[in-house]
């Protein structure tokens, strides 16, 4: 019989499925709290509440620390987003991860200060799935630690149905969360779940993802949907685009999108000009990774427990 770490569900007996993903105890999964999963399943209850939630975070964020690039108090505002340690995600082997912290959330500020859309106030870096790709210096880890942080009670809701559903104990403790209606850090009491007296909050199966590529996948997008029309339409003239076309016997003109991809293609910092260039483009994106990048599967999150 196939061993596997202690886990949350082995620890409470849940032995049948379940919605939430089952954790490790005592180290943490490389799992993230996908902000591309959030925005294609808004028809979620959970899904819904926290792309809302990161949304007013994000306007917040932008609209009065970032645009007048007041740093003390961005910083300030920061620096609640602390350790998600209780979510068991992230790259720390031994549960020990620090979460946002001071120095993160100079990243986090900075990266988005740095950034052309961020720093002019454009809605759409008020959506997170659009920080995550357009924003060079924040990556799936502090993505996901934020998501955490801001949306803590409502995935503390979320984990005490989960709690009631396969006859998990709880206790209350307190949380801390952004209020989306007073637009600051709340505290709040939730009933949680614990190990070794340290709570634990649980995530939908749904929600999550490994660290995608999502630089990479961008591009190639741009690549097959944009850049190769224009090449085999004589819209996009480029030196030496020889390379770019392939004719078939029959005569058919075929774009090599893998030579037009290595040619174009732009790091995740410069990925604004195709945005620019290109309307209607992150939408399309976002459906594509809907429709090509499939959630995880419990065979795989299996797998991760051994």
């Amino acid at each position: 019989m196939k061993k596997y770490k202690k886990n949350f569900n082995g620890h409470f007996n849940v032995t049948k499925s379940t919605e939430h993903v089952n954790i490790l105890l005592g180290s943490d999964l490389e799992l993230f709290i996908d902000p591309y999963n959030i925005a294609n399943n808004l028809q979620n209850k959970v899904a819904k509440k926290v792309y809302l939630r990161s949304k007013s975070f994000l306007e917040n964020l932008n609209r009065t620390y970032i645009v007048p690039n007041d740093r003390i108090n961005g910083l300030a505002f920061l620096s609640h987003l602390q350790e998600a340690n209780e979510y068991g995600f992230g790259y720390s082997k031994t549960n020990k991860g620090k979460g946002i912290g001071f120095t993160k959330a100079e990243v986090i500020f900075d990266s988005l200060s740095n950034n052309l859309f961020a720093r002019g106030g454009a809605s759409i870096t008020n959506e997170a799935h659009n920080v995550l790709l357009l924003v060079k210096g924040i990556g799936a880890d502090n993505m996901s630690d934020t998501l955490a942080n801001v949306c803590r009670d409502i995935f503390a809701d979320f984990t005490y149905e989960q709690c009631i559903l396969h006859n998990i104990p709880t206790s209350k403790v307190q949380i801390e969360y952004f209020d989306s209606t007073r637009n600051c850090w709340m505290f709040k009491d939730a009933n949680l779940p614990s190990f070794a007296g340290k709570k634990i909050i649980l995530v939908p199966k749904f929600l999550i993802g490994g660290e995608r590529a999502y630089t990479n996948a961008f591009n190639w997008f741009i690549s097959s949907n944009y850049l190769s029309k224009e090449i085999l339409a004589g819209t996009l003239r480029v030196n030496g685009s020889k390379g770019f076309i392939n004719r078939l016997k029959n005569g058919t003109r075929r774009a090599i999108i893998k030579n037009i991809n290595k040619h174009f293609k732009k790091p995740k910092g410069e990925l604004v000009d195709f945005v620019k260039k290109y309307n209607g483009s992150l939408l399309e994106f976002q459906t594509h990774i809907k429709n090509n990048f499939p959630n995880i599967s419990d065979e795989q999150l299996l797998l991760m427990l051994s």
